[in-house]
């Protein structure tokens, strides 16, 4: 059966290549790409993991949710951009940056870099960085009330996020537009590379995998992805590939000490392929509802309600982990699961249809109008695309979008790329 269902996506793959004017950022085209991929590396293990008896109703949503997917992205782009007009503008103008801000906020990026770190060791307590962030990790992530980051650290975090997302765009910007100069790297870089660092120290690895995809969606969405064809595939393959590789290589040193032993392609496989046993076992063993509303779909939301006076218990909101013959195969489940797990299969479904309709609008809508004068809706898209690509790992829509803190986000969006490519008058 799990056999099948691959080679479905594999077919769907195609399929959706082909409706969607061979257009690779189309946002149905990459769901089915990254289930194909996940899917794939779960058939790597079929015998490990007992993938033989993959149960039906996991096989139905997996199918349906990305059917569903389908027609409502196609039912959106017919309303939205019915000639199948993709072709981008040539606009031949660059984005100037503001030096001087620019010099602050790598200061202050800094600075958040170094209390980051300083604040992981006096949590996780002594012994090696790995160990320290491994103990942090389980601090902070698996038990309630513990210690955690000081509350201006976190607030202040989230500049040195919004500039990785900023300064790689401005540097893509002027690159695809051939205006790019020797100082935009100078400026630029600094600020992505020390997103990428505070990432590691965070032991947060899918916000590298996060941030290089969304460069991806930038780097094409200007470019445009339509009609390239092979070249373009060959391109992006060799980029997962090389993600790949350095998601495996820093998993030591940013405290996953449990994958020690595992190779490159075990590693890989449990990682990207592990939710789809996952889901399997918890469809077949469902773990006991707690009664909390919404619980795993929309955690910060919750815990804004709950900060407000509401009176919603305090709960660990990561998932429990699962063993299969004695492997450990993760605590991750797809974004099925939350959904499943709080609101049942129509839950799932009607999920599944606000997801789509809504990155399939957003996404045709910014075609349709054109980047030129929506800039910050490109970034803040490229932004919240990472959600598709992780659908096979995890819901980032609702649990993490879906809050008071991505309300934040967009403030600082805003205020960061005005301050950032304006010149100001003393």
């Amino acid at each position: 059966m799990i056999l099948g269902l691959f080679l479905i996506f594999i077919a769907l793959v195609f399929i959706t290549y082909q409706l969607f004017g061979h257009d690779f950022l189309a946002p149905a085209f990459l769901f089915c790409v990254m289930y194909a991929v996940s899917i794939g590396c779960a058939l790597i293990n079929y015998q490990q993991w007992g993938l033989n008896d993959y149960s039906q109703e996991a096989f139905n949503i997996y199918l349906f949710g990305a059917l569903l997917f389908i027609f409502v992205s196609y039912l959106v782009k017919l309303l939205i951009l019915p000639n199948n007009n993709l072709e981008v503008p040539d606009y031949t103008d660059r984005i100037n940056i503001n030096t001087g801000i620019t010099v602050v906020l790598t200061f202050i990026n800094l600075i958040v870099l170094v209390l980051w770190v300083k604040n992981i060791k006096a949590i996780g307590g002594g012994g090696s960085l790995s160990q320290a962030l491994e103990n942090y990790r389980i601090n902070t992530s698996y038990s309630i009330g513990g210690a955690g980051m000081p509350g201006y650290l976190q607030q202040m975090s989230k500049i040195t996020t919004v500039s990785g997302y900023i300064y790689g765009f401005i540097l893509i910007y002027n690159i695809v537009h051939h205006t790019v100069k020797k100082d935009d790297y100078y400026l630029c870089l600094p600020n992505t590379i020390i997103y990428v660092l505070f990432s590691l120290f965070d032991s947060n690895r899918l916000n590298i995998l996060g941030v290089i995809a969304s460069y991806v969606v930038y780097y094409y969405f200007m470019k445009s992805s339509k009609g390239k064809g092979f070249k373009t595939l060959i391109r992006l393959t060799e980029i997962f590939i090389v993600l790949l590789i350095v998601f495996y290589g820093v998993r030591l040193m940013i405290g996953r000490s449990s994958s020690q032993g595992n190779n490159f392609i075990e590693y890989i496989s449990m990682y990207a392929g592990g939710p789809v046993k996952l889901f399997d076992m918890f469809i077949k063993d469902p773990v006991q509802n707690t009664g909390i509303w919404g619980k795993e779909t929309f955690p910060s939301l919750l815990k804004t309600f709950r900060s407000l006076g509401y009176d919603i218990p305090q709960y660990i909101s990561k998932k429990e982990f699962r063993f299969y013959n004695g492997i450990n195969l993760g605590n991750v489940y797809s974004a099925y699961r939350n959904w499943l797990s709080d609101f049942g299969i129509n839950g799932v479904y009607i999920l599944q249809t606000i997801f789509a309709l809504f990155y399939s609008c957003y996404y045709y809508l910014l075609r349709k109008v054109g980047y030129k004068k929506h800039i910050l809706a490109l970034i803040i898209y490229g932004y919240m695309a990472e959600a598709i690509f992780l659908h096979p790992i995890d819901d980032w829509l609702f649990s993490m979008f879906v809050s008071v803190g991505f309300v934040i986000y967009i403030v600082v969006f805003w205020l960061l790329y005005i301050m950032i490519t304006k010149k100001f008058k003393l």
